[in-house]
């Protein structure tokens, strides 16, 4: 493989990010209704390359890799697990505006790309002595993405789920807003 191919590989990467980004944006702007399966399962082109994943690392990687790769795929989740809240506005389920959310939505592929471009470029990986297993490498790199997607995924489905059975329970403590509002003379007659 040459250099060349294997920065194709790199954008190919790059583009999947981009994409994720943009989707997962997208999602927290708008109102989520429903059973919350989609929460759960809105990223599901990710799960179309598990097949090849389980391949490459049953047949390849070594245990080590394998726990490093689980391990960074949960260090992903976490700030995004710590920053996703979702709140109740007018009986609408909506995601909480975070800032630290978005700048680390946004931080991630920043970081990842500057990282990508030092590495590769302090440490050249395809050398006449030395040629790595990138197939190995990008399922394990996909893996990690699949993984934390799916935990950060998983957590907002449970935390939606949550907020819609304390809504169900007592609907009338979630309604905000003016229009839900009594009057002053209706609340003295009431007590």
């Amino acid at each position: 493989m040459t250099q060349q191919q294997w920065d194709w590989i790199g954008y190919g990467v790059w583009a999947l990010i981009i994409w994720m980004t943009l989707k997962q944006f997208m999602q927290t702007r708008k109102e989520f209704t429903g059973s919350g399966r989609r929460i759960l399962l809105g990223d599901w082109l990710l799960l179309a390359p598990l097949p090849w994943i389980f391949y490459c690392m049953g047949s390849r990687a070594t245990t080590g890799q394998v726990l490093w790769m689980i391990g960074i795929g949960v260090g992903l989740a976490i700030p995004y697990i710590l920053t996703t809240k979702f709140q109740m506005v007018n009986g609408r389920i909506f995601f909480k505006t975070n800032y630290l959310f978005y700048a680390i939505l946004i931080g991630f592929p920043y970081i990842r790309y500057l990282i990508r471009d030092k590495v590769f470029h302090a440490y050249p990986i395809l050398t006449a002595d030395h040629r790595p297993d990138i197939e190995l490498m990008l399922a394990m790199y996909i893996a990690a993405l699949v993984l934390f997607t799916f935990l950060w995924r998983a957590y907002m489905f449970i935390s939606y789920r949550q907020i819609k059975k304390k809504h169900e329970a007592s609907p009338a403590a979630f309604l905000q807003g003016p229009q839900y509002a009594q009057p002053v003379a209706a609340k003295e007659r009431s007590q």
